[in-house]
């Protein structure tokens, strides 16, 4: 039986190449979500289905073949619901405002304080909290 959404923890996928960075998103974000992650774009977009995550954490450098652009544009077409914060070390402006265009809610640009990645997450779940219950 499934948990009620409104009594179940809300999920966050982590999706980074750097095992070091999901490692300490995870220990950030745990207590609070169900934390799930994975290294890559692809691994990214085969979990949705099992995961059903609330929000992802989207690392728009990824390795190997999947961008995170790229990405971001698959999560948001398998179900534009799913709130989408990219993070990045390598910040461009064109490239944050293509993450913007394709859906995503916001950025953070490594490395960040834990208080903006805190306040990022709370106002994308928050976001898609409305979104559901207008719908």
């Amino acid at each position: 039986m499934t948990e009620p959404a409104e009594d179940r923890k809300p999920r966050v996928l982590l999706v980074d190449d750097e095992e070091g960075v999901r490692m300490s998103l995870r220990a950030l974000l745990g207590s609070d979500f169900a934390v799930d992650s994975v290294g890559s774009g692809e691994a990214a977009l085969e979990q949705l289905p099992r995961f059903r995550p609330d929000l992802v954490l989207l690392d728009v450098k990824l390795l190997p073949s999947m961008s995170g652009l790229d990405a971001l544009q698959a999560i948001k077409a398998f179900d534009e619901r799913i709130e989408v914060v990219v993070i990045t070390a390598f910040a461009s402006l064109a490239t944050l405002n293509e993450a913007l265009r394709r859906g995503a809610f916001g950025y953070l640009i490594k490395p960040f304080p834990r208080r903006d990645l805190t306040l990022m997450v709370r106002d994308a779940l928050a976001r898609r909290n409305g979104r559901l219950n207008a719908s």
